[in-house]
């Protein structure tokens, strides 16, 4: 027995907003335990559970949008995941079933698949791995399509219903799907005891659902399959082709394949079971005090019961009330009554309708120099706040967000980069002057997290460990090792500490002989030498070679940034259209399937490295480059209305991503100082563009010496927390704003 599982990652989750919205579902939060719902659920059917006779390798599929992320989870997850599928549109469940059974409908019909969604919350495993084993037995002699029915507890009119036959159970013979009932229908579905609740988890052979797509649904099957078999793949992900999956119908599982099958069966669940579909069932499966109050954040309470309290944005403090919801987060503030849950879906669908939440801000149009706000901010801020707060003496390292009162937040995880990134603040600080007790403190404390828990046995430094200081993830990931470079590089021109110079030379040993490609030149990704190549490694490996060689003036680290500047003139820059290629096949040719966007951010990035380059070496010759892909960026990576850098946008220019991360704006600070710097500018006015993005939206926190990490295209706020790695830009920014300006 071998079940295939196949993980539903779409939707908006609607009903938990303003926590779950259509750019951060539900699915990717945690909101029950450590683990976000998707890895959560991915766990729950992993072999390396324990499971390996009942589960195979998973498929997950979901949205594009979400690549990166749902990649990110997987990774963080046990399971083996064979193939992450990612849709170009939404085009509802029957669509989206159809293209993740595709391949297997030619190669394996035969296999047992079962359909999960991705935001389900289920505690007793081994009930759940029970129930799956007996369901698989009976799909496996009996075909058809099996159903995992929920034993209604109360008369939910959020649910669909399944009626089933007076069978001996556990297994019984589908009478009729029932959707969302009224509340007096719901109430004798209860009474009847011949109903589940449809929990939208279903069990088939292959090739039993192809027949019912066929039957029911040829024009979905047809263009689901050309979807699949005309996708572009870039290692385990499957690009679906948007010109054959658009052409899908948009219709669900459930209407349209499952009330007219021909061969279903529903089983019985014998686990606990929630869709935590409304902030009241969040509530009642959450641990409560002894005044059954869940309180998340930081929250003064008096006579409060019953309730349900998460704040992310401030300290909040209530005083006499009872049986409310309430959600505080940067841009939005939700109070609902807990029995009245239910409605936040009607509320959402109103706000969607609307340009909720107003603009946190205006730019202000300033025209003087920010020299003394920002040394402010760096020295007397930002500084201090992330000297008190980022860091966890007991388990190493540096936190991998704060929450927007101050407080860490537990990711499940920590990427070693974001204590090397700490390590390069602190060690250039010291260096500056500020505090230096203090920051020999802080980069003796990351120093020595990197040694004794990132140093892997086999060299180089590990990608992700726990927040208990645990091993994680001991791939050794080349963006990784060059922040280690980064940060040793400048802790050994501030404090010629010994351990740093030892430490950037084992480094750069391990990246010589474990990640080098002497074939074809550059770096491989990572120690699992995946079938894909990214400029990003190869960018931050250029700068800590410029700063290394400023830090000790030695010609080979020049020489190594000069093939650097080789590798960028001949396989990154797209000579005639003047951008900046991200992806690569394994032969250095740029992968043109939909994924390889232009990253604005990243060109203003390569324009401050190549000129720093040039200050360094003498050479003009990038120059040229440098004009071009600011060009690029400059003309086509901003938001009209708000003047943003955006994250990413389609190479033809269109499709701007609506978001824009912090770093982005940055970058573009450190861009247009290099220009000036090197009488290149051709807009002398985007220093104070970004100077004002900066302070009048990313820095406009509830916390000094804080930021909101993403801003859409409307200036809504829309980061959850306070990534820590986001200091090493707008510190590296701000201190090249303050050199050029002589305020050092």
């Amino acid at each position: 027995m071998n079940i295939t599982p196949i993980i539903l990652c779409g939707g908006s989750g609607s009903r938990l907003w303003p926590l779950s919205r259509a750019h951060a579902p539900k699915q990717f939060h945690q909101l029950a335990g450590k683990k976000t719902m998707l890895v959560a659920t991915l766990d729950r059917v992993a072999a390396a559970n324990g499971n390996e006779e009942l589960y195979g390798s998973a498929c997950v599929i979901g949205s594009t949008h979400f690549a990166a992320e749902i990649s990110e989870q997987c990774r963080t997850s046990i399971a083996d995941i064979d193939s992450i599928i990612l849709e170009p549109c939404m085009r509802e469940t029957s669509a989206a079933i159809a293209a993740a059974i595709a391949e297997l409908a030619d190669t394996d019909p035969n296999q047992i698949v079962l359909i999960l969604p991705s935001d389900h919350h289920v505690t007793d495993i081994k009930s759940f791995n029970s129930v799956m084993q007996t369901a698989a037995q009976s799909v496996a002699v009996s075909g058809g399509i099996m159903t995992i029915g929920i034993k209604p507890t109360r008369p939910e009119t959020q649910f669909g219903y399944i009626e089933h036959a007076d069978d001996n159970g556990p297994i019984y013979d589908v009478l009729r799907f029932k959707e969302k009932p009224n509340a007096e229908d719901a109430k004798a579905f209860l009474e009847a005891g011949s109903f589940f609740w449809n929990g939208g988890i279903f069990m088939f052979r292959v090739k039993d659902m192809v027949t019912e797509l066929e039957r029911q649904q040829p024009d979905i099957w047809h263009h689901a399959k050309l979807a699949s078999q005309n996708g572009k793949r870039e290692g385990n992900l499957l690009f679906l082709r948007e010109a054959d999956f658009e052409r899908c119908k948009k219709i669900s599982i459930d209407y349209g394949i499952m009330q007219s099958a021909t061969h279903i069966r529903t089983i019985e669940a014998s686990f606990d079971w929630s869709d935590l579909g409304s902030w009241n069932r969040l509530y009642e499966i959450s641990p409560q005090d002894k005044n059954n109050n869940v309180l998340i954040g930081d929250i003064v309470s008096h006579k409060v019961s019953n309730s349900y309290i998460r704040v992310q944005d401030r300290p909040v403090a209530v005083a006499g009330i009872d049986d409310l919801v309430i959600v505080s987060l940067a841009d939005a503030l939700m109070v609902v009554h807990r029995d009245k849950s239910h409605m936040v879906k009607e509320l959402h669908d109103q706000i969607s309708k609307t340009s909720w939440p107003p603009k946190m801000v205006n730019t202000s149009g300033k025209t003087v120099p920010y020299i003394d706000t920002v040394k402010n901010w760096v020295f007397d801020k930002a500084l201090p706040f992330w000297a008190e707060h980022g860091f966890d003496y007991k388990f190493g390292g540096a936190h991998e967000a704060l929450d927007y009162a101050g407080n860490p937040v537990d990711l499940g995880q920590r990427r070693l980069r974001v204590t090397a990134r700490q390590i390069y603040c602190y060690a250039k600080a010291y260096e500056l002057g500020w505090n230096r007790d203090e920051c020999v403190r802080i980069t003796d404390h990351c120093l020595n997290t990197l040694i004794t828990t990132g140093w892997h046995d086999d060299g180089g430094f590990i990608h992700l460990y726990n927040p208990d200081g645990t091993i994680q993830d001991d791939m050794r990931d080349m963006y990784d090792q060059c922040f280690v470079l980064l940060a040793m590089a400048t802790l050994w021109q501030a404090t010629k500490s010994p351990l740093a110079k030892e430490w950037g030379e084992k480094t750069l040993k391990f990246v010589d002989e474990t990640l080098a490609d002497p074939d074809l030149g550059g770096y491989f990704e990572t120690t699992k030498k995946p079938d894909i190549r990214r400029a990003n490694p190869h960018m931050h490996f250029f700068e800590a070679m410029l700063a290394w060689y400023e830090a000790t003036g030695e010609q080979d680290y020049l020489d190594r940034a000069a093939k650097l500047v080789d590798l960028f003139k001949t396989k990154f820059f797209d000579h005639e259209n003047w951008r900046v290629h991200e992806m690569f096949d394994t032969s250095w040719t740029p992968l043109e399937d939909g994924t390889n966007l232009v990253e604005p951010g990243h060109h203003y990035e390569w324009v401050w490295l190549l000129l720093r380059y040039s200050k360094m070496s003498g050479d003009r010759s990038v120059y040229n480059y440098a004009r071009k892909i600011y060009a690029t960026a400059l003309s086509f990576g901003h938001h009209v209305k708000t003047d943003g850098v955006a994250q990413f946008v389609n190479a033809d220019g269109t499709n701007l991503s609506p978001i824009g991360r912090m770093w982005c704006q940055t970058e573009a600070l450190k861009a247009s100082i290099a220009m000036e710097q090197h009488n290149m500018h051709v807009d002398g006015n985007l220093q104070v563009r970004m100077l004002d993005q900066l302070y009048n939206r990313y820095l406009n926190t509830p916390i000094e010496g804080g930021w909101y990490d993403g801003i859409d295209d409307k200036g809504h706020v829309v980061s959850e927390n306070m990534p820590s790695s986001t200091f090493y830009h707008v510190f590296c920014a701000f201190i090249e704003y303050l050199e050029h300006k002589d305020a050092l």
